[in-house]
């Protein structure tokens, strides 16, 4: 049935008559799956995506070894300041020091006497008197120091000093065989002892042109400073001798080229007698190496002559006038007063100031004597004619003093003693310097012009 149904449908169909119906087949099999199909063609590349947030930041790695240093570049040219001052390298607090830091040593300098004295002279007519036939600017002038280094200054006569690259300044002239000064050779227009005076500023020690920080030594002193390197006070060792007198204080040399007698007192001080013509006769102001080094008085024939500890100070006057300071990299104290915190190792605290054991005291009642008995010879003055008045006597002032001219000579031994009451009183300290030098020319030079002594005691 099966079979004829299938074909009557098939013949229907081609036909296009059905002529009658069965009952529907049954369907049939299930076919076998189909296969898979392989991978098709890949589809063409999308669009990429937005940029995501970045993620946190890693921990750092470790420090990789230093480079070889590479090798110094050519220094390249000078900064320009800020406002036309100091180059931006010295603008931290370590390039001020030493020099221009709150304390310093320009601020130290500014309170020192040699400030004072630049300060007292601008607009004066002292710069006038250099320019001609005076020694003045060989210690007042700026450049005084460094023309006297490099010897040029001018001689009066043909023969000059035997030194003057050690700083002596009298010698011989050759043509009036009588004790001359060297000439001050430079242009200084004001007078001004300031850093340049004492230190060598050439291009290769100036920190303001090498830019570099300051280091000890790198800022040279002028003068001969090394340990056998000596200075020069004028007092000869005889009468025709005009060789000077050797010091060596290291770097206390620079001083004692400028804080001297200017006189040779073995050659200025004739016997038997000596001409005191104008009241300028005498030691210079400020003779402190004079009395500091225990050579440079007048001394009495047949008497013995010693020294006090102070002048065995291997740095002389810096020893206690320019202390290092501990918070300014230890350089030396420039405002040069004498520190009271210098004497203590010795001495103790117990005295505020410098008259230790009444030593100034002392130096002051004799100076007074001698002032007493110089006035009574008629050799003292402060007018430039008459004698001290009871007044003048009095008062203690005993650097103003100056001598009295005289129409006949002055024995050599009183005209010595007044050049020794000159040297103290105008050495200042009375007596600090040298206490046992200074007691013993005040005692001989009062027993010479006929003073008092009562209680008084040549120290031995």
């Amino acid at each position: 049935m099966k079979a004829f149904n299938i074909g009557l449908v098939v013949a229907a169909v081609v036909g296009g008559v059905v002529a009658c119906t069965g009952d529907d087949g049954k369907d049939g099999a299930v076919g076998p799956p189909c296969a898979t199909g392989g991978p098709g063609d890949a589809g063409p590349k999308g669009d990429p995506g937005a940029k995501g947030d970045p993620g946190p930041k890693g921990d750092p790695g470790p420090k990789g070894d230093p480079g070889e240093q590479g090798e110094k570049g050519e220094p390249g040219e000078p900064g320009v300041g800020v406002d036309g001052g100091l180059p931006p390298t010295v603008l931290t607090s370590t390039c001020l020091q030493p020099c221009h830091a709150f304390a310093g040593v320009v601020e130290q300098w500014k309170t020192s006497r040699h400030y004072a004295t630049y300060i007292a002279n601008l607009g004066g007519e002292e710069v006038d008197t250099w320019t001609g036939a005076k020694s003045c600017g060989n210690c007042h002038a700026i450049d005084g120091v460094e023309q006297r280094v490099a010897g040029n200054v001018t001689y009066k006569g043909t023969t000059g000093p035997l030194a003057v690259d050690h700083g002596q300044i009298g010698y011989k002239d050759s043509t009036s065989s009588k004790y001359a000064e060297v000439v001050y050779n430079g242009q200084a227009t004001v007078a001004l002892v300031g850093c340049a005076t004492c230190h060598d500023t050439s291009p290769e020690h100036d920190p303001h042109i090498t830019n570099e920080l300051y280091t000890k030594g790198s800022f040279p002193l002028r003068v001969p400073v090394g340990n056998s390197d000596t200075a020069i006070i004028e007092k000869s060792a005889a009468a025709g001798n005009y060789d000077g007198t050797s010091v060596a204080y290291r770097a206390g040399n620079a001083c004692i080229w400028c804080h001297k007698s200017r006189k040779d007192v073995s050659n200025y001080i004739t016997a038997p007698t000596t001409s005191v013509t104008s009241t300028t006769w005498g030691p210079h102001e400020g003779p402190h190496s004079d009395i500091f080094t225990g050579k440079g008085g007048y001394q009495y024939t047949g008497k013995t002559y010693g020294n006090a500890t102070h002048s065995g100070f291997q740095t002389g006057c810096i020893q206690c006038h320019m202390p290092a300071i501990a918070d300014n990299m230890n350089v030396p104290n420039h405002s040069f007063y004498a520190q009271r915190s210098t004497c203590n190792g010795c001495h103790g605290s117990t005295v505020p100031g410098f008259d230790i054991n009444g030593g100034q005291t002392k130096v002051k009642d004799t100076l007074q004597r001698l002032r007493v008995a110089l006035n009574t010879l008629g050799l003292l003055t402060q007018d430039g004619t008459n004698v001290l008045s009871p007044e003048q006597l009095a008062d203690n002032n005993w650097v103003i003093d100056e001598a009295r001219p005289q129409t006949v000579g002055v024995d050599a031994d009183k005209a010595g003693a007044l050049y020794n009451y000159f040297i103290v009183a105008r050495g200042s300290a009375f007596g600090v310097h040298n206490p046992r030098y200074v007691g013993q020319i005040l005692y001989d030079s009062i027993q010479a012009t006929g003073g008092s002594l009562t209680g008084v005691v040549r120290p031995p």
